[in-house]
């Protein structure tokens, strides 16, 4: 009985590693499939006709290989659904997605709202899951879950937001627990840039990588980290709270409650308390009588118009996230490290001198780190956690669907 287990356990191994292999590359090859697992080409043929059996591939193109054309298979993205939701201090998106990560509907909810409570918030959020749902035209059973990313830290095991400092108004929401009775689906809670990071991974631009980091640089900053294609929260769910390296041992006050964090120099918000700061000493500038009330479009309103106060307050930012950056490459040392957020995405010279100060700052290696932009740019949140409840199915969930053949 044992051996038999075993067999099977290798059996559903060698099924999952197929799978997840073309839902890395797009599609795959016999051939292909036979030099990157290791399996004979007998093998996964076998494999190939019991997952086109099971409706998990189907068959696609003839690719040229250099010789013969050779028959492709791809994931069935119809097979079942995800739906993604990205809570963001300004916007909310909520998608239902399929198994390629295709947003088939989405909704964006404003954050600008004033919420009675927690209660009303998560209302919000079931709604808009039932709207996007019948929206789609899918049959409920055929979602896999909600994944959700959300400004962290978070309680992994029991689904709960903790304290994020930039939106109290979730401060220790059984999120997970909440929704899953509001829905009656499953319900995966992640961090933020642990789901933007996940969305880059499989739909972006690290489709070609097993090992990147994702760094958004938005009103807070915070990264997710991809180590040989998993999701790495660290031993104590707080891996990426890349905020809080120390930059400027005698900067300014973090809400961490120490000096010179990442984060109390290069956020949107550090931008904003700079800018309101020096502005003291500017009675002729055009925004020195709002400078008590600030918000981040006055900071890229006066950029653009080549104002030299701002623009050095958000080179300064970009110095210090580059040598940031630098550190953690010589750390991690990375394949990728992709940047996102509304610094980057507002301020078109911000990437070009995180990037040109890394380089700078970093140890010289055999090859090039790659540094890059986002290229899903405010759709990754909401795609990657709906990829994170795929991954799950192709993973975990999928072994029950084996069991039907």
């Amino acid at each position: 009985m044992a051996e038999q287990n075993n067999q099977v356990q290798l059996k559903n191994y060698n099924r999952r590693s197929v799978l997840n292999y073309i839902r890395k590359n797009g599609t795959a090859t016999k051939a292909g499939l036979a030099s990157a697992t290791g399996l004979t080409f007998m093998a996964i043929k076998k494999i190939l006709e019991e997952l086109e059996k099971l409706n998990l591939i189907k068959g696609g193109q003839l690719e040229s290989t250099g010789g013969r054309r050779a028959l492709s298979y791809a994931i069935n993205e119809n097979y079942r659904y995800s739906i993604g939701i990205h809570i963001n201090k300004f916007v909310t998106r909520v998608a239902v997605m399929n198994l390629r990560g295709q947003v088939i509907a989405m909704e964006k909810l404003s954050m600008d709202r004033g919420f009675s409570g927690q209660n009303e918030f998560v209302e919000m959020l079931s709604r808009s899951v039932e709207r996007v749902i019948e929206r789609s035209g899918i049959e409920h059973s055929k979602i896999l879950g909600i994944g959700v990313g959300v400004p962290g830290p978070v309680d992994y095991a029991e689904g709960v937001i903790l304290t994020p400092p930039n939106m109290p108004i979730l401060n220790y929401l059984p999120l997970r627990e909440i929704l899953e009775k509001n829905t009656g689906i499953p319900v995966f809670v992640n961090k933020d840039t642990n789901v933007i990071a996940f969305g880059e991974y499989w739909c972006g631009e690290a489709r070609d990588c097993s090992t990147l980091v994702y760094t958004d640089v938005d009103m807070g900053i915070g990264s997710g980290l991809i180590i040989d294609g998993k999701l790495n929260i660290g031993a104590n769910g707080i891996a990426g709270e890349f905020c809080h390296i120390t930059v400027d041992i005698n900067g300014a006050l973090c809400n961490c409650g120490n000096r010179g964090c990442l984060e109390a120099v290069s956020s949107g918000i550090a931008v904003i308390k700079e800018l309101s700061r020096r502005l003291d000493k500017e009675e002729k500038h055009p925004l020195y009588k709002k400078r008590e009330d600030l918000v981040i479009e006055d900071v890229f309103e006066m950029a653009e118009k080549k104002d030299m106060l701002t623009i050095s307050i958000l080179n300064q930012s970009a110095f210090y996230l580059g040598v940031a950056i630098s550190n953690l490459i010589n750390i991690l040392d990375p394949e990728l490290v992709i940047l996102g957020g509304i610094l980057i995405q507002r301020y078109p010279r911000y990437f070009d001198i995180v990037k040109d100060v890394a380089d700078q700052r970093k140890v010289k290696g055999a090859r090039e780190n790659r540094l890059l932009v986002s290229s899903l740019k405010e759709s990754a949140g909401v795609i990657g956690a709906g990829e994170v409840v795929a991954d799950n199915f192709f993973n975990k969930l999928v072994n029950e669907v084996f069991m039907k053949n």
